[in-house]
């Protein structure tokens, strides 16, 4: 399928730009615009969703101790429902040896500081401090992978409460600011919406310095930016070493940063709801957003 505007996107922008309903051209009347958007794009993904406020303390898993990694398979049927398509060769593995984990292994590694790979009823790890609001990107897509949990539990309250499914993998490979809109007043209307992308964009930066400092947002080292203003938005995609390091300090760009540089990859700018923005949107989920090209491993 293409990706073309649809009519619920195209009324959320009308509102944004009402001068009944947002006055203002406030930023979060243009919250239901971008969560439309996002969410058209995810109905023509499989296993994206969509994650308004997205907390950026990440877990990190690559030195889980594998006694927890079995702790959090316990639940899988290998047999059931093609479970074996979503398990990669150490975690078969490691369903064999669940007979021999401990109860009193699991409360000795949950009292440890390692957390699990996508299992929030573990925990997180704080690794930046801050207020809550900096640590919360506007939206992020998320990629997950799942199981079905296995006949055992089908009836137990434990499958209840996660819809039959176990969480096996976590991350976000896209990160979203949203600001509000220019004035109308078409003098200086150029200006503003130079000088609102320039803080999303500050934004961004920050936020892709958190990403990474955590451990690359679960194991990844490549992120897509996408900042909008109102209507309007541009994107770029950036490696760790693309991104220019912030200063936790001072709450901007390290000096000597090439800061421009960061800039100019920001190259062109979109209107939602032109043949334009359409295209655009199209090219990111046909090369960045297919499931079998968010991780770098299958790039």
């Amino acid at each position: 399928m293409v990706y073309q505007t649809s009519p619920s996107v195209r009324v959320l922008k009308s509102r944004g730009h009402s001068t009944t309903f947002n006055l203002r051209n406030l930023e979060h009347d243009w919250y239901p615009v971008w969560n439309e958007v996002f969410i058209d794009i995810k109905s023509l993904l499989s296993n994206v969703y969509i994650y308004p406020q997205y907390f950026l303390w990440l877990r990190d898993s690559k030195d889980l101790p594998p006694a927890l990694r079995q702790k959090m398979l316990e639940h899988l049927d290998p047999n059931e429902h093609g479970v074996t398509r979503d398990l990669d060769d150490a975690d078969r593995a490691l369903l064999p040896l669940l007979a021999d984990f401990e109860d009193s292994d699991v409360s000795r590694l949950l009292s440890s500081s390692n957390p699990v790979d996508g299992d929030t009823s573990f925990g997180s790890a704080i690794t930046v401090t801050g207020s809550e609001k900096d640590l919360k990107p506007d939206f992020s897509f998320m990629h997950l992978t799942s199981a079905l949990l296995g006949e055992a539990r089908a009836n137990s309250a434990y499958a209840t409460n996660r819809a039959n499914y176990k969480i096996l993998h976590e991350c976000h490979f896209a990160i979203c600011e949203v600001k509000g809109a220019p004035s109308r007043h078409l003098s200086n209307s150029v200006e503003e919406l130079h000088n609102a992308f320039y803080i999303a964009q500050n934004d961004l930066g920050m936020y892709a310095n958190m990403y990474f400092l955590a451990g690359g947002g679960l194991q990844r080292d490549e992120l897509l930016l996408w900042a909008c203003v109102g209507a309007h938005w541009t994107w770029t995609f950036v490696s760790r070493e693309e991104v220019p390091a912030w200063d936790w300090v001072t709450g901007s760009f390290a000096s000597g940063s090439d800061i421009q540089m960061f800039r100019r990859r920001f190259s062109r700018v979109f209107e939602l709801c032109t043949p334009e923005s359409d295209q655009e949107i199209n090219h990111l989920i046909t090369h960045y957003f297919q499931p079998d090209q968010i991780h770098e491993q299958a790039r």
